[in-house]
């Protein structure tokens, strides 16, 4: 029921606004995190973070203590991840 000419619904303009906006806000974030994720998980110079490097350590000391490599190549290999640290 209109009470007037119909001006007594001004600020309905405003859930009409915010709710389109809000829709496409969510959008471009969602796609944001997503190519921001897809980068870093699919090139290692874009941002590999320490994960791969911290989770390396524990598989040389498992092959180590397996007897798969020698003391020597423990310490070779922990240096080369080393050096790989620093560039990145």
């Amino acid at each position: 029921m209109m009470w007037g000419y119909g001006y007594g619904a001004w600020w309905m303009w405003i859930p009409a606004v915010l709710i389109p906006l809000l829709i496409v806000a969510g959008i471009v974030v969602a796609i944001v995190f997503s190519v921001r994720e897809t980068r870093t998980s699919s090139h290692p110079s874009a941002g590999w973070g320490h994960a791969e490097f911290d989770s390396a350590r524990p598989i040389l000391e498992d092959r180590l203590a397996k007897g798969e490599i020698t003391p020597d190549q423990f310490r070779e290999l922990l240096e080369t991840l080393d050096v790989s640290r620093r560039r990145s």
